[in-house]
């Protein structure tokens, strides 16, 4: 099984580090184990097993065999590899008022589900073998959190105001809300972790900083311009308009990833 990422023209390749292609293990499989991938719309081609091995199902990278073609995915021409579309603080790279900046702004965990479903990831950031609707999964959890943490809120505030809480109550009550908002702030940054290591990845994208810990201290130190810049990456916003209100940030027709093949 194979999922498509990025652009197979190969004159976009040309001096840049090759696109990758996702590969689903058919068995549990040794490392440097020679594995022939056959698809309809290409002759034979061979992959080989990465260090460590791969059980069944699990999903790796492989270079973008040279001359392949693939009809029915359409192309994705803008999408460079080896390197980053444009700059970390790029924001205004489309117009001030642009959405995909402003959703990264607002609420840095429903644009990052975009990007998951674009790039077909799950909520914490891992890599699927079929598309998902990531961005549904991540909103309902945005939206159990704010509704939990305004509710705990209140429940303070209305239980100080008539006198309810004696001794240790309200500090119990703020010590759940701050233990649960912690979570979800690590989650977030973990989940934004992992989804711009996998498109760095699928991008043959090199670290420049903090080597061994770049993906992590962006996502820690720089969540808001981190998601907006993967967006970018991830989205043809050059011939495309953003779109907030979707699953992927693009309009419904746009294509944002290829079809999974068997």
């Amino acid at each position: 099984m194979i999922d498509y990422v990025g652009s197979n023209n190969n004159q976009d390749l040309i001096g840049q580090p090759p696109r990758k292609i996702r590969v689903v293990a058919p068995a549990d499989l040794p490392e440097s184990y020679e594995l022939e991938i056959s698809h309809s719309d290409s002759a034979p081609f061979t992959v080989t097993i990465p260090e460590g091995g791969v059980a069944k199902d699990d999903i790796f990278l492989v270079d973008l065999p040279p001359n392949y073609k693939n009809p029915t995915y359409q192309v994705l021409e803008n999408i460079p590899t080896g390197r980053w579309k444009d700059g970390l603080f790029d924001l205004f790279q489309y117009g001030a008022c642009h959405s995909h900046w402003l959703m990264a702004f607002a609420c840095r965990e429903l644009a990052m589900g975009q990007v998951m479903t674009r790039m077909r990831l799950d909520w914490l950031g891992n890599r699927m073998s079929r598309p998902t609707n990531t961005f549904l999964t991540v909103l309902i959890m945005v939206a159990c959190w704010f509704i939990f943490d305004f509710s705990m809120a209140m429940l303070v505030q209305y239980g100080s105001d008539n006198g309810y809480y004696y001794g240790d109550d309200d500090t119990l009550t703020s010590w759940i809300r701050s233990v649960v908002g912690f979570l979800f702030g690590v989650w977030s940054i973990y989940a934004l972790y992992k989804t711009r290591r996998n498109v760095r990845q699928e991008f043959s994208i090199p670290e420049q900083n903090c080597i061994g810990y770049e993906d992590c201290m962006y996502a820690t130190f720089c969540g808001c311009c981190t998601v907006a810049q993967i967006a970018r990456h991830t989205g043809d916003y050059e011939t495309n308009p953003s779109t907030p209100f979707t699953s992927t940030g693009l309009p419904d027709h746009v294509p944002f990833a290829a079809p999974v093949t068997v």
